[in-house]
């Protein structure tokens, strides 16, 4: 009981600091956005599967947090409908494209003949959360290149590791490998960015104010509006909350 509450605590914490997103959002035509759109579609989805994943499992703690997961994704990509000018069709189109996807998905687990259709949606859950949490290892590259790990933030990649490592101890309590996976993996990624930055160093000076995707490190030097909306934008990503 501890356990679920500790982690549910701290996974509340990071998706509440999603918030801070919709501040740069609402700065005047330029700002220094944590993600990218996609990255606020696949939080979207990543959400739906595992709250729906709550319910078929009787896990109050996963329902909860995901549900609540939902709500701030929706929140936020309406900001970025709001604020995105021409842009809007895009994340009116890329919204569709993630509730089809979800609709599919819970579909089919309801209503599949398959006796291992719980299974399968499991590991669809499970593969959702590794792309999302994978997503932030995109700026290994610039961070090579350049030598510089500013682009990633120690202290948000060291309390999603310890958020990921509670879900992975959770799973671990409940015996469900769905959890431990990608939460395990999540934490690998974690020590991935936080070995970079002890490695390569953080050139702080030369960038401006950074801010951070919550579930694991991701920033960027200012851009202009139209950068939020670009898929090639460097992503975030946040630990599944599962």
């Amino acid at each position: 009981m501890l356990l679920s509450v500790v982690t549910s605590g701290a996974t509340v914490g990071m998706l509440v600091s999603q918030l801070a997103v919709v501040g740069e959002l609402r700065r005047a035509q330029a700002t220094q956005a944590p993600v990218p759109m996609l990255q606020w579609l696949a939080s979207f989805l990543n959400s739906v599967l595992w709250t729906k994943y709550g319910l078929l499992r009787d896990d109050t703690a996963v329902l909860l947090v995901n549900g609540l997961g939902v709500a701030i994704a929706l929140y936020i990509l309406g900001c970025f409908w709001h604020y995105g000018g021409a842009r809007r069709r895009r994340v009116e189109s890329g919204a569709l494209v993630a509730v089809l996807l979800a609709v599919a998905l819970v579909a089919y687990v309801d209503y599949s003949l398959d006796p291992r259709a719980v299974e399968r949606f499991g590991l669809a859950c499970c593969a959702m959360s590794l792309v999302f949490l994978g997503s932030p290892l995109g700026q290994i590259g610039h961070v090579v290149r350049s030598r510089d790990a500013s682009v990633l933030l120690p202290s948000v990649a060291l309390l999603a590791l310890v958020t990921n490592a509670l879900w992975a101890t959770y799973g671990a309590q409940r015996g469900d490998p769905f959890i431990v996976v990608p939460n395990v993996v999540g934490s690998v990624f974690c020590l991935v960015q936080l070995s970079l930055v002890a490695y390569y160093g953080r050139a702080v000076a030369g960038h401006g104010q950074l801010a951070a995707a919550p579930g694991a490190a991701g920033g960027h030097e200012e851009i202009k509006m139209d950068a939020l909306f670009r898929e090639d934008a460097p992503a975030g990503g946040r630990p599944a909350a599962d």
